[in-house]
């Protein structure tokens, strides 16, 4: 893959004389007490560096962003660890209605998500009222380390048509299949006479197989609604029924509802599959109400069922000018849990200083015969921009729970941005 997009990136550099180039450059550092394996304190003092770069120009263009990280508080055996997000090129208007990406990539078309190694394409039709997308590629490792990979035992492929009869309609269908090689394991059996023997275990890959209905329909700013549906070809069952609308009762005021119906997303041949289970309901009632521009309130009510039980949700919460604060409320089967969380964000000389404060409480308890257990985090912090460029974020962070006594860490990122207009030629 690396020898593809560097020819591709030469290719660029050759096709167009006039390059935009636009990036970032961010340098965080995160220092907190952890434990090791042994549960003895360590202190652990982790640097980042991220390196965001998008290079276009036309109908051309480059993206890259990778970071990498290294521990100094203490040894690590995969340090230092490159990670690499995004590694692409992308050609739009290919004939006039085409746009195809090459490279490293996250694809989100519908049921299928994902990151790959691949291509993905976009075709238009029908003055662009008819939209067809494909995608394939090998899934990258959980490390996102560059590396050689096979799609047939460890792709994702899929694809989704949308269709736009009107302004205010959206009807999409999309088809996902995924599968992810499990490494082979040594175990010990037993061989007739008793005598124990190592045997290579080889598993077949995971499996996710989806397809999905997605339809939205707006009416000016009157009513909104949004429906989904999965599929899954291995349980051949409705996996998915997701349903969600708002209605403008007033200018200022909204009412909103929404249905969800899901089975746990579980993967063919996973060791999960074979136990039972089952699916959950939730249905959910909300209020929006923003009496001016600068204040927003809203409540939602939820219900959601399992199989002989259930449980409910209550969140209350809204917005005033700097301040925004959230209560929840948790009960039933899923256990107890009673939380506020207020912040506060004040901008000042013109946006060039911007302090922040957080405070948060919650009790929880699992079951009704259970001791309440407290949690209280709380957040410091202030924002420096001198220049457009250049901005420095500074938090302190401190939480207090039934496992810690007192968690203390604090945060560090410098963020430089730049934008350059480039001839290579």
């Amino acid at each position: 893959m690396v020898r593809l997009l560097c020819f591709g990136l030469v290719v660029f550099s050759v096709c167009v004389q006039a390059q935009l180039m636009t990036g970032r450059l961010t340098t965080s550092v995160y220092g907190y007490e952890g434990r090791d394996s042994a549960l003895a304190a360590v202190m652990m003092l982790r640097a980042y560096e991220n390196v965001y770069v998008n290079a276009a120009s036309e109908n051309y263009s480059f993206n890259m962003n990778a970071m990498v990280s290294n521990d100094f508080g203490t040894t690590i055996e995969t340090d230092p660890e490159l990670r690499v997000n995004s590694f692409l090129m992308k050609v739009k208007n290919i004939g006039g209605i085409a746009d195809i990406t090459a490279g490293r990539q996250f694809v989100f078309a519908g049921v299928g998500s994902g990151l790959i190694d691949g291509l993905s394409g976009t075709a238009r039709f029908m003055d662009r009222t008819l939209s067809v997308t494909g995608y394939g590629g090998a899934n990258v490792i959980q490390s996102r380390a560059i590396r050689k990979s096979y799609i047939g035992a460890n792709g994702l492929f899929g694809g989704q048509v949308t269709y736009v009869p009107s302004e205010e309609a959206l009807v999409g269908i999309s088809y996902m299949n995924k599968r992810w090689q499990r490494k082979p394991y040594t175990a010990l059996r037993m061989d007739s006479l008793y005598f124990p023997y190592a045997v290579v275990i080889n598993s077949r890959p995971n499996e996710e197989e989806l397809a999905s209905v997605d339809v939205e329909y707006q009416i000016e700013r009157t009513l909104t609604f949004q429906a989904k549906t999965d599929f899954d070809f291995h349980s051949d069952e409705i996996s998915k029924v997701q349903t969600f609308a708002r209605y403008s009762l007033l200018k200022e005021l909204n009412v909103t509802a929404e249905y969800i119906y899901r089975q746990p997303r579980v993967a063919y041949n996973s060791i999960f599959s074979v136990f039972n289970i089952n699916s959950t309901k939730e249905i959910e009632g909300g209020v929006e109400y923003r009496p001016i521009t600068s204040a927003f309130v809203y409540a939602r009510f939820a219900n959601v069922s399992y199989v002989d039980e259930t449980s409910q949700r209550l969140v209350i919460g809204g917005t005033y000018d700097i301040i925004s604060a959230n209560y929840t409320q948790n009960f039933g089967y899923a256990g107890e849990l009673n939380g506020i969380s207020v912040q506060a964000v004040y901008p000042m000389l013109e946006r060039t200083f911007t302090p922040m404060l957080a405070f948060g409480y919650a009790t929880y308890k699992l079951t009704e015969n259970d001791a309440a257990r407290d949690v209280i985090n709380g957040t410091a912090g202030v924002v420096y921009r001198p220049v457009q460029k250049l901005s420095t974020d500074l938090q302190v962070q401190w939480m207090s729970n039934p496992q810690y006594n007192t968690d203390l860490r604090i945060f560090l990122k410098v963020n430089y941005w730049f934008s350059e207009q480039m001839n290579w030629l």
